[in-house]
Formats: C-alpha cells, structure tokens, sequence
C-alpha cells in the first residue's frame, strides 16, 4: 500500500510539474511559431499553430524597420551597468548587516525588506522629478543610478554572509589586514555563487525592465529593446508577425543567460536562503 501510495504521490508529482513546463513553454513555441509564420494566417482560427510556411524575412524585416542594433546597446550598457551597481550595493549593505553593530540596526534591516514589498510605481513619480531636477532624464546615469539599490540582493548577501565563520575575517585582522581588505579579500570571495546567482537575476530584470524606461527615457536613441517594440504597434493597426519577431530578437540574449546560467540561479538562492 506505501509502495502504491509512493508511486501515485510520484506521478502526482511528475503530472504536474509537466503541467507547469507546458504553461511556460507554450508562449515561446506560440510566439516563434508567429514570428515566422505569413501575416495572414497569424489571426487565421483555422491556421495550426506550427507554420506551413515559414517566413524568415520577418525577423530581418523586424530588425531593418527600427534601430535594433542602438537598443540593443543601450540594453546592455543599462541592464550591465544596474546589474553591477545592485550587486555591489547588495554586497556592502549585507556584509554590514551581517557583520557590523549600530544602533538600529534591526530597524533598518525590516525597513530594508519593507521595500521588497512596496510597488516601485507608488516611488516613481517622485523619483522622476528628483531626475528633472538633476537633468537625468534621457541619459545612461538617469536609467541606472535610481535602480542601483536592490533590496532583495542586501537580504541575500547579509543571510549568506550570517553562516560564514567570523574567524576568517579575524584572522586576516590579526595578520594587519584593514576592514576593506578583509570584505574583498576573505568575505567576497566566498560570496561568489551568489553573486553568481544575484547578478544573473538583477541582469534578467533589469533587460526585461519596461516601466521605468518608458517613463525616464523619450528620446529613440536612447530607448532600450522592450521600449522599441511597441513601434510595432500603432492605434490603428498592429503588425503581428514583426512584433513577435521583435519580441524574438529581444528575449534571445536573457533566454540563452538563463538556459546557460540556470544550476547557478537555483544553487545561489539556495545557499543565499538557507545560510
């Protein structure tokens, strides 16, 4: 009877987790089916959901009707640049709320996860103001600067730096070493599977970020990828197969880091939340 409850819990288990892989994977296989598939059988009910034909021209049609190549760098010099920032930003407030005591500490820390759960929509208003103020609207320092600051990164370094043993860093004070050297010579080292791990999930979020850009940026030379595909899109027609294959050119870069980076992603959370 265990052994028969053992394998119903098992295919209970299986089914499920198949029902999952098949929610996330459809809208992928859905939207490389309509990059490649003629305008007129996109919105066809009879037409399957694998092309017959296969219209290749879409994705350089996709490529050559917006300046891909300039969004495709603002991308990255906006999502590495914040990814960068909010690892060291997470770094240093963890390793200080691991390590070091001050007053209030323990206040800050849950002010510090209160802003995991406030919406960045209820901020932003303000947020673009103090930009306007500065004249950072339409610039690389206005798209990175306001998104250095990541909470979620500070809770991850602090509980993972909370099961390193104090005695290493002791000993490297004992040996003359300063409280810097001690952080990047002893501390970060360790840290690396969740950097790893933190850097390859801030990267994710910052090249899929829609809202902030949208808001801070006005200008098409300086719009990133997910801005540039509402182009696509007009008020009174939408190109269907040249969104999705603009929407195919836009999730290969994130698509290969996470197929490549995925034992990273998982081994890093796990060690971040269990230590």
């Amino acid at each position: 009877m265990t052994r028969k409850r053992r394998t119903a819990s098992r295919a209970l288990s299986y089914g499920l987790l198949a029902v999952a892989v098949a929610v996330v994977v459809f809208p992928l296989i859905w939207m490389l089916g309509t990059a490649v598939k003629p305008n007129g059988q996109i919105l066809d009910l009879r037409a399957s959901l694998w092309p017959s034909q296969f219209e290749w021209g879409n994705i350089v049609r996709a490529w050559n009707s917006a300046p891909f190549a300039r969004w495709y760098l603002n991308s990255v010099i906006f999502s590495v640049s914040a990814t960068l920032g909010q690892i060291t930003s997470g770094l240093l407030a963890g390793y200080a709320f691991a390590m070091f005591e001050f007053r209030a500490k323990r206040l800050l820390f849950y002010l510090l996860l209160c802003g995991l759960m406030v919406p960045f929509t209820t901020v932003i208003v303000p947020v673009v103001q103090l930009l306007a103020d500065f004249h950072w609207l339409n610039s690389y320092q206005g798209l990175i600067l306001p998104n250095i600051a990541f909470a979620l990164g500070a809770f991850l370094f602090r509980q993972f730096f909370f099961g390193v043993p104090l005695e290493l860093g002791e000993a490297a004070r004992v040996d003359g070493a300063s409280e810097w050297r001690v952080f990047y010579r002893v501390y970060v080292p360790l840290a690396r599977p969740v950097i790893a791990a933190l850097g390859i999930i801030a990267f994710l979020m910052n090249w899929n970020n829609f809202l902030f850009p949208l808001i801070v940026v006005n200008t098409t030379s300086m719009e990133v990828v997910s801005q540039g595909l509402s182009v696509f899109q007009t008020q009174f027609s939408t190109n269907y197969d040249l969104i999705m294959s603009a929407a195919l050119i836009a999730i290969v870069p994130i698509l290969l880091v996470a197929i490549a980076a995925q034992r990273q992603i998982i081994e890093g959370i796990s060690l971040g939340a269990i230590q």
